[in-house]
């Protein structure tokens, strides 16, 4: 009796381990028969930071230094690969895996729609995104082409001027230079402008009256 009782114990023992077993080994002939996604990343710039992922990281992988990357094992369904890198901006990819056909998958571009071989190449949309405008350095141009500058020189450029062209001014062009002047500053004095329209209004009173 002690005997079938130690052969019981170690059965009982035994047929959790041979059941666990058969379903690992059922587990891993299930994973080999569905079919796995490999690809690549078309790029001469560094991997090291780089992640490719699918449905935002329900499955990540990590690409090879030569871009070669694969997802194992898919089970059927619909997924959107995507490459997390922050020196480029990659497309994102639609990947389907047929439910009905084993091993049937299909990949395309979301963006344009295109379809796409297996593996997968991927080439990035942009290689640096820029994200800041870029400072321009310091330019002479930029200063000339200021409208305060061309002002200022222009200013400066009739101070310097002006006093030289009236020394060789005789007194009569002078006089009339300077009254020229006050006319000006008369237009430009609101006060002025509005005694001389007043000047005016009171002479063609003046003359309705004599007429």
């Amino acid at each position: 009796s002690g005997g079938g009782i130690h052969s019981y114990m170690m059965g009982g023992k035994l047929l959790p381990l041979l059941l666990f077993a058969i379903a690992r080994s059922c587990l891993a002939a299930d994973d080999q028969r569905r079919p796995g996604v490999e690809g690549r990343l078309v790029t001469d710039g560094s991997l090291t930071e780089v992640r490719v992922v699918l449905n935002r990281g329900e499955y990540s992988a990590i690409p090879r230094q030569d871009g070669s990357f694969v997802f194992h094992a898919l089970p059927p369904g619909g997924y959107h690969l995507e490459v997390y890198d922050t020196q480029r901006t990659w497309p994102t990819v639609r990947v389907d895996v047929s439910a009905k056909t084993q091993g049937k998958m299909r990949a395309l571009l979301t963006h344009n729609r295109l379809p796409l071989p297996f593996p997968i190449h991927i080439e990035p949309l942009v290689a640096t995104p820029t994200f800041f405008e870029k400072r321009e350095g310091f330019k002479i141009s930029s200063i000339l082409m200021n409208p305060m500058a061309l002002m200022m020189g222009f200013t400066l450029l009739i101070m310097l001027v002006m006093p030289k062209m009236m020394a060789n001014m005789d007194p009569e062009q002078l006089k009339e230079m300077q009254q020229m002047q006050g006319g000006l500053a008369d237009l430009l004095n609101p006060e002025k402008l509005k005694e001389k329209q007043q000047q005016l209004e009171n002479a063609k009173k003046k003359k309705e009256i004599k007429s």
